[in-house]
């Protein structure tokens, strides 16, 4: 069976990992992907990890700069659908490869734009990179807690970010054209991407109450029923993330008195903060008493949600892990025998081809001599927004479900948000709520009742796309699964998000975003030689509800080719090695990777303080670093290469500590941007709402909440040039829209009054 994306040319211009991982996640779908490099080789190629990024990408090597090469350039062009840049536009024009002049080659082509802070804006013209994009959207400074003082984060999310959500806004745009026959731009920067994956964290509004820190610098710190105890052994993390699992943690610890505690009736998240430290004084000890593997049995016993904080080579062998089967071995010609991460998204229908190695460079250059220009997709209606009549019927809650389907609306579809008369688990969360269901229509709807089984079943019949993130089993039990699903709609996309899998032997098991953090590695990489550290960015959640709307546009695309429906899924597991691909990358003789306490990498790449505040420095190449010591005056420290740095950090570290020390960060800033080494101010992300640039690109908005009144939240973190995104509706009330989606069914006011008094609706 053909790849979900076989029929796709893509052309990689890339010359960072954002947009390297954005295409190596289509070709994994079966895109041919053809990585465009400068005579020579890309300079990349001496990191290994670009073996990982450019596995199973064609290569040809091009000189720019010869008239000859660029007319072999615009006849590959001509025959591709998708061109992937990571240039600045000022860049991009020089070289004529901008939207502009590339549609005139090829009316037909998407140009994915992977800019630093954006094309548009009072930034669009500054350098940036994973590090500087990290300190400007506020993941250092979050992750520092209580400290005031910035905590550098290990994990690359504004990369992996930024790679997710390009590949959702690419196979959206190429399901459009499919109607409309014709190209357009898309943007997603680095910045785009990085609040992507923290996108409830800079909602703010006169009503809003700013929430207590969940989680302090240190591990034994936080809301006491989701956070790390250290048990006689080593650490287990506990995540009761609603009222049920809070009464079963009770229970499983025989701590039945808390459960009539005035002080935590409001359990688990609406604890008052003053009364965390109370309740944590009553679990640690306990916890402390026993081994992890005891507590992991009586917790699991009792269906409280927990897990082992452990490191990525145990993970490794994690049955779930094996069974999902996420790693695989790759022979490659330079590395040898390579462990390398599975693509993280099942179809049921359109499988993932196996990947090979990637190539030499220049490898595939003879392609020129048999390129063939595209037929001409036919001209038709061009959407307003990139999924334009398209019905979703919706019926996840929390993270990992619900953000993925405001994606989905984000892009223009009509999204139907099911609930039970409960309501969504994190109905609770307030503010986060709004940000992770805005968009959205919302209908109560009794699922266990035959009657409201059947309404549920007249809209699957005009719905496009049915997602759900239960349990493995629950969809069954309630007639909702796929199995059943496609026979009352044969072409209905069915996605699922969950925890460990639909099958295997963790599958059952319950499952938030910090047990697969704490079992995938990420906590323990992001404590080093110490304790585990519980990272503020709930990476498992936003990459499964991220790479799950990747997952249904894609299928949508593939339908709309084969007239084929499928099912979709995605597991926070496999999310964990999305989102750690790379550091879960292996070959013979891989290196440590380097790390400097809690400030960064190493003295050319890691946060410094100022005289007022932070900044990070990000110049890792000799003529980056070269620069820098000319512009603040240290040309003694110019002669010093990578090799010597890593020698003499110490004492570099201490001379360039004691001089940004004397000075303000604006005028470090100013410094280094006038000689074109890449920094940026370290900040909090909910500053987000004065920045200029974060609203050229439209990446906040406001919006009229149910509860809160007027507040400010995520606008969207991607641009199309013909097709943009749409942000009409604010998150629903419980069953907000009950009786207005009957109505379009056919019911009458009467038979609407019945099944409310019948509780069938609400």
């Amino acid at each position: 069976m053909a790849g979900t994306f076989s029929d796709i040319r893509i052309l990689d211009f890339s010359r960072d990992i954002p947009g390297m991982y954005t295409s190596l996640l289509m070709g994994d779908m079966g895109a041919e992907v053809i990585k465009i490099e400068p005579l020579g080789g890309d300079p990349l190629r001496s990191d290994p990890n670009y073996r990982f990024y450019n596995r199973g990408k064609k290569s040809i090597c091009l000189d720019l700069s010869s008239d000859k090469e660029m007319q072999n350039l615009h006849s590959l062009i001509k025959s591709s659908d998708v061109i992937v840049t990571t240039w600045l536009l000022s860049e991009a024009k020089s070289t004529f490869l901008d939207y502009e002049n590339l549609s005139k080659i090829n009316p037909s082509i998407l140009h994915c734009s992977i800019p630093p802070y954006g094309d548009v804006g009072p930034m669009a013209d500054i350098p940036g990179d994973e590090g500087t994009i990290g300190a400007y959207t506020g993941i250092h400074e979050g992750q520092g807690g209580e400290t005031g003082t910035p905590l550098y984060v290990q994990l690359p999310f504004p990369t992996y970010g930024t790679a997710f959500t390009a590949s959702l806004a690419v196979s959206a745009a190429l399901f459009e054209r499919e109607t409309s026959g014709l190209g357009q731009k898309i943007e997603v920067p680095l910045y785009a991407g990085s609040t992507a994956m923290q996108a409830t964290g800079f909602i703010d509004g006169e009503k809003v109450i700013t929430p207590a820190r969940r989680r302090g610098p240190g591990p034994s710190t936080g809301l006491p029923v989701y956070r790390l105890y250290k048990c006689v052994d080593d650490w287990i993390f506990v995540a009761c993330g609603n009222n049920v699992f809070w009464n079963k943690l009770c229970m499983a610890l025989e701590c039945f008195d808390l459960l009539e505690d005035a002080r935590f009736l409001e359990a688990p998240w609406n604890i008052p903060s003053e009364h965390w430290s109370a309740l944590a004084e009553v679990l640690e000890p306990i916890f402390a008493s026993n081994s992890r593997d005891h507590w992991l049995y009586i917790l699991r016993e009792n269906d409280v949600p927990c897990a082992p904080a452990e490191t990525r080579e145990w993970f490794s062998q994690h049955p779930q892990v094996i069974h999902n089967e996420m790693l695989q071995k790759i022979e490659d010609p330079e590395l040898g025998l390579t462990t390398q991460v599975s693509p993280p998204l099942k179809f049921s229908l359109s499988k993932s081809p196996k990947p090979e190695a990637a190539r030499y460079p220049g490898e595939d250059n003879s392609l020129f001599a048999t390129c063939i220009p595209k037929e001409p997709i036919p001209l038709g209606k061009m959407s307003q927004h990139p999924l334009d009549g398209i019905k979703v019927v919706d019926l996840t809650g929390y993270i990992a479900g619900a953000y993925g389907t405001t994606l989905l609306a984000d892009l223009g579809a009509d999204v139907l948000k099911i609930e039970s008369f409960a309501g969504d688990g994190f109905r609770q969360n307030g503010a986060a709520f709004q940000g992770w269901n805005q968009g959205k229509r919302g209908m109560i709807l009794n699922l266990k009742d035959p009657k409201g089984l059947d309404i549920f079943h007249q809209l699957v019949r005009e719905a496009d796309v049915v997602t759900e993130n239960y349990r493995a089993g629950i969809a069954a039990n309630l007639g909702v699964d796929y199995k059943s699903l496609c026979k009352v709609n044969p072409e209905i996309i069915y996605s699922t998000v969950n925890g460990y899998g639909l099958t295997g032997p963790f599958s059952e098991y319950p499952a938030f975003d910090p047990l697969i953090q704490a079992e995938g590695g990420a906590m323990k990489d992001q404590g080093g030689s110490g304790d585990p550290v519980f990272l503020r960015i709930a990476a498992s959640d936003y990459s499964s509800a991220i790479l799950s709307a990747y997952g249904i546009v894609s299928a949508l695309y593939y339908r709309s080719r084969h007239n084929e429906g499928q099912h979709v899924e995605i597991s926070l597991v496999n999310a964990a090695f999305a989102y750690q691909a790379a550091e879960y990358f292996n070959y013979p003789n891989k290196p440590t990777k380097p790390r400097l306490a809690s400030v960064g990498q190493s003295v050319d790449y890691r946060l410094y303080k100022a005289e007022d505040g932070w900044f990070f420095l990000s110049c890792k190449e000799d003529i980056e670093w070269n620069k820098m010591c000319h512009a603040v005056g240290m040309s003694d420290l110019a002669n010093h290469n990578k090799e010597s740095r890593a020698e003499n950090q110490a004492v570099l570290n201490q001379k360039l500590e004691s001089l940004f020390i004397s000075s303000q960060v604006t005028v470090w800033i100013d410094i280094f941007r006038k000689s074109g080494v890449k920094c940026a101010v370290n900040k909090s992300l909910r500053v987000i709402h004065d920045d200029p640039q974060a609203h050229s690109l439209g990446l906040i908005t406001e919006n009229d909440s149910y509860n809160l009144g007027r507040i400010k939240l995520q606008g969207l973190p991607f641009r199309f040039s013909r097709t943009p995104g749409k942000l009409d509706l604010p998150a629903p009330d419980h069953g907000e829209h009950t009786d207005q989606v009957l109505r379009e069914l056919g019911f009458l006011e009467e038979n609407i009054v019945t099944l409310r008094t019948a509780k069938i609706v609400g």
